[in-house]
């Protein structure tokens, strides 16, 4: 009859094996070499990322752009014959025009041209900027959650074998007739609990790691990865004027401002020249022209006015943007500053006494002289102890690096 209580748990066993089989897919590239650090992947992360690629690409053509936003318009050219089927008596002979019209720019418009490129240059280069935060933050995270639970699914893992060991001596204590079998069904449920919690924490792992594995190109191993040291947060409290959504809030008012000046010098209207040859019974002769628009009615004021109120825009939202970043970055530094105090003595003052307590009560267990309930607590307590400061000593490090890129600066030093 006790026999059959161990088939249960060799299902959950195999049932969590096999999700955890599932979750973690189709290898991608073998990881080589040894340990894969945190800098490693962010190393990695920064020159394999498509998403980098794609930006760095944008910035490449808004530079191309530029050498070519000053350019002259072209000119146009015209071949024209007049005089046909004129119905004079005898007709009158052909005239025929060939000219070539050149449009003169006035009011700047070359120059403002170049600066809405320069200005979509800078936009492309905040954006880069930005775009590598996010990828840094993704992986950083990413990479904390693998260790975080692979810690974790490698204490549970212990917690159930200890479980599973104080399962044994009540089986043997149960088969003499020394204890009763309603503390052995006790035991197994927390062994049990203890599997499924296990597997739980690996299949989270295996998220993890496909999430990292898939922004990094690797086929990483939990094995390789290494726990970091919490960061030092940054010495300004103050956003500085680098920080990538300050540099893509001025970027902005930097486009949009050239989009005004553009604008503007389109109000101003330019001059077009026209030069060539006409011949008239069998004489050539040269004429020329100059055409000159006459801005009664329009100078571009629609185009102004639309360009006027998104350059107020980015300029109210660039205010937004630092109000928004100044709160974050005070937050952070205090949750940083905070969990890192709460970490460094977390071992002494949660897993420590946890463990003295949890020995006790084992040996005590061993000696017959504790009950099952008391031994489950003891052991309950311990495991409590350890995954919360699994968890607040992960926290920290994710803290204290969240408050680097909130003030700018790049996740490690």
């Amino acid at each position: 009859m006790r026999a059959c209580y161990k088939s249960p748990r060799m299902a959950t066993r195999l049932l969590g094996l096999a999700l955890l089989c599932a979750a973690l897919g189709a290898p991608a590239a073998a990881q080589t070499g040894g340990p894969l650090t945190l800098a490693d992947a962010l190393a990695r992360a920064r020159a394999e990322a498509p998403a980098l690629a794609a930006v760095r690409a944008r910035i490449d053509g808004a530079r191309d752009a530029r050498l070519r936003a000053g350019r002259l318009v072209n000119p146009s050219m015209e071949v024209r014959s007049e005089n046909w089927a004129s119905g004079a008596p005898g007709g009158l002979p052909l005239d025929v025009f060939a000219t070539v019209t050149q449009t003169v720019e006035l009011g700047g418009k070359r120059g403002a041209r170049r600066a809405v490129a320069d200005a979509a240059v800078t936009s492309a280069a905040a954006a880069e900027a930005m775009t590598w935060r996010e990828i840094a933050r993704a992986v950083t995270t990413d990479y904390l959650a693998a260790l975080r639970f692979r810690d974790e699914s490698r204490a549970l893992a212990a917690h159930a074998d200890s479980l599973a060991e104080a399962s044994r001596v009540m089986d043997r204590r149960v088969a003499v007739g020394a204890a009763p079998e309603a503390e052995l069904l006790k035991l197994r449920t927390e062994e049990a609990r203890a599997v499924v919690a296990r597997t739980r924490a690996e299949l989270a792992t295996a998220r993890a790691l496909a999430t990292l594995g898939a922004a990094l190109g690797l086929d990483v191993q939990p094995d390789h990865l290494q726990r970091p040291a919490v960061p030092p947060p940054s010495a300004d409290a103050a956003v500085p004027p680098s920080h990538p959504e300050l540099m893509a809030a001025n970027g902005a008012i930097g486009a949009a401002r050239a989009a005004v000046a553009l604008e503007r010098a389109r109000g101003v209207p330019d001059v077009a020249v026209n030069a060539g040859v006409k011949r008239t019974s069998g004489y050539n002769t040269g004429v020329a022209a100059v055409t000159v628009p006459i801005p009664l009615f329009d100078r571009n004021g629609v185009a102004r006015a639309l360009a006027e109120g998104q350059l107020q825009a980015a300029e109210r939202e660039r205010d937004a943007a630092e109000r928004r970043l100044r709160g974050v970055l005070s937050s952070a530094r205090a949750a940083a500053a905070t969990l890192s105090t709460h970490a460094a003595d977390s071992q002494a003052r949660l897993v420590t006494p946890a463990r003295g307590a949890r020995d006790a009560a084992r040996a005590a267990f061993a000696a017959g002289a504790l009950d099952v309930l008391r031994l489950v607590d003891a052991e309950r307590v311990f495991i409590d102890a350890t995954l919360v400061t699994l968890e607040l000593e992960f926290d920290a490090v994710a803290a204290a690096i969240d408050a680097r890129l909130a003030a700018g600066e790049e996740p490690l030093p």
